[in-house]
């Protein structure tokens, strides 16, 4: 009983002071200012420049390098530059292959299952790559 009455008291000196309140209204150019500090803001983000990991002075010391690597060794050499080692590939020829996949059978449930797999995989690829885009640029 004496919760009610509390209620009621604390109901009626919140409607005295709600009533008490002046009513307020943007000013004449609310719209202009929020839009000219939404571009501020706007201008600030745009600011940030891509720089890159590796500079281009320091992708020229690379190349140098690997070009230096390169070319220092086989200066003097009598073969060439780039000569290339003969490989011997007479070993595929021991190595039998034939009937070894002819028993195999696979299930259309299992083919149905590979197929939408590669297809969710290679949507979830393409969105995960569009949000993470989404959110270094902005």
């Amino acid at each position: 009983m004496g919760e009610n009455k509390h209620i009621k008291e604390i109901d009626a000196f919140a409607k005295k002071y709600v009533k008490e309140i002046k009513i307020e209204s943007p000013s004449i150019d609310f719209t202009a200012n929020l839009m000219s500090s939404i571009a501020l803001l706007q201008t600030e983000k745009s600011k940030l420049v891509y720089k890159p990991l590796i500079s281009s002075k320091m992708w020229f010391v690379v190349l140098a390098s690997v070009i230096a690597i390169v070319w220092i060794p086989f200066k003097n050499s009598k073969k060439g530059l780039f000569t290339l080692p003969e490989i011997n590939f007479s070993f595929l020829e021991k190595i039998n292959f034939s009937g070894t996949f002819e028993s195999l059978q696979v299930s259309n449930t299992t083919m149905y299952v590979a197929l939408l797999f590669s297809v969710f995989m290679a949507v979830q690829i393409i969105y995960l790559k569009r949000f993470f885009e989404k959110r270094i640029n902005s």
